[in-house]
């Protein structure tokens, strides 16, 4: 009899275990950083995969963002800061038994603001000049007229004034976005090792940066799926290349993918995509 109980017991607890989810902080409020961890506890689970960047659950503005990630085989670590309050379910998945499994662990955000703030208080009149209209009218416009004559004297001074140059200390130019991305593709192509994945991020953060310039959307916080059908309905790019590129930075970027390419083949993947994206 005990010898039944026991496997009972053994496959209940095997057939209900679920991964161990957790969230290092207590208390948790709008604008905190947190700190959330999973690890998973069946040798039939694997391939945790958790997007990265702004995470939005309307068409306004994001809920919040997960960044930080920190992957392993049966852990992954994560941080995440959100702007709203509310229970939320990360969108954590993984793999069991060849069927998706999807996270229920709920966040519980709290406000700081307590619901007990009053209104703006009304501001109070300013306080009345004594004397006569016209001569506090006139004191008003003659101490205008010093204040305005002192800062166009300063502005001739400094505009007659000349520049020293200092190459140490002068402060470079901010490149555009989209400029640092490509420059930063185009700079990790001349590596020694390239890895494949790297290589696939840095291209996928280098097309919505683009496009949310072309299509003036900001399209960065977004999936790849997400970004992709924007594309897919906002461009004419081919339905198949968008369709075959998600596969891709799928199986690049989130399964483990520990691909080293050549600088040939590199950079044969970086101009087919160019081309097929019209960059």
């Amino acid at each position: 009899m005990l010898k039944f109980l026991s496997i009972f017991l053994f496959t209940s607890i095997s057939l209900f275990a679920e991964p161990k989810e957790m969230v290092l902080e207590t208390d948790i409020y709008v604008g905190d950083t947190i700190h959330y961890q999973i690890e998973l506890t069946e040798p039939d689970e694997s391939n945790l995969d958790l997007p990265e960047g702004d995470i939005y659950e309307d068409d306004t503005i994001p809920s919040y963002k997960i960044f930080g990630i920190i992957k392993e085989k049966t852990k992954l670590k994560a941080s995440l800061i959100f702007f709203k309050p509310g229970n939320y379910t990360i969108p954590i998945s993984w793999q069991k038994n060849n069927e998706q499994n999807k996270s229920s662990y709920t966040i519980k955000v709290k406000s700081q603001l307590l619901g007990s703030e009053t209104d703006i208080e009304d501001i109070e009149p300013p306080i009345n000049f004594s004397g006569p209209y016209f001569f506090r009218l006139s004191i008003i416009l003659l101490i205008t007229t010093i204040n305005i004559y002192l800062l166009y004297a300063i502005y001739i001074y400094w505009k007659s004034k000349p520049k020293v140059m200092d190459a140490i200390w002068e402060k470079q130019p901010v490149l555009e976005e989209t400029t640092k991305r490509l420059h930063n593709i185009e700079t990790y192509l001349q590596s020694e090792l390239i890895s494949e994945k790297e290589l696939a991020f840095k291209i996928s953060e280098y097309l919505k940066e683009v496009y949310s310039q072309k299509l003036e959307r900001n399209l960065r916080g977004k999936t790849d799926s997400e970004f992709l059908a924007e594309l897919f309905d906002r461009t004419h790019i081919d339905d198949s290349i968008l369709r075959e590129i998600r596969i891709y930075f799928r199986r690049t970027k989130y399964d483990e993918n520990q691909n080293e390419l050549s600088k040939k083949d590199a950079y044969s993947l970086w101009e087919k995509i160019k081309k097929e994206f019209e960059l």
